[in-house]
């Protein structure tokens, strides 16, 4: 399978002088974002471990908690509204 960097060198070299030229504009300006606020390596543990503590703090919000009947609930997000703009008179 061909790395990013040939696939990418693929791609540039179809492209016509300017459009590579705006990618190696863009290619400039992401490497400069990534030194500017450098990601910290993680691990497959490490990854798990973040995902558990954003899960678990969306857990302590309790974002539903106030919802009596989640059927109703349910079929009232479902329900359609008419659409602004729209005129539904048929």
């Amino acid at each position: 399978m061909n790395s990013i960097l040939q696939q990418l060198q693929h791609h540039a070299a179809a492209l016509p002088p300017a459009l590579q030229a705006e990618l190696l504009n863009y290619a400039i300006y992401l490497e400069q974002k990534a030194q500017a606020n450098p990601v910290p390596a993680m691990d497959s543990n490490q990854k798990r471990e973040r995902l558990a503590a954003a899960l678990a703090q969306a857990a302590a919000l309790n974002p539903y908690g106030d919802v009596a009947d989640p059927v109703a609930w349910q079929r009232e997000q479902r329900q359609d509204r008419p659409l602004p703009g729209r005129n539904y008179a048929d």
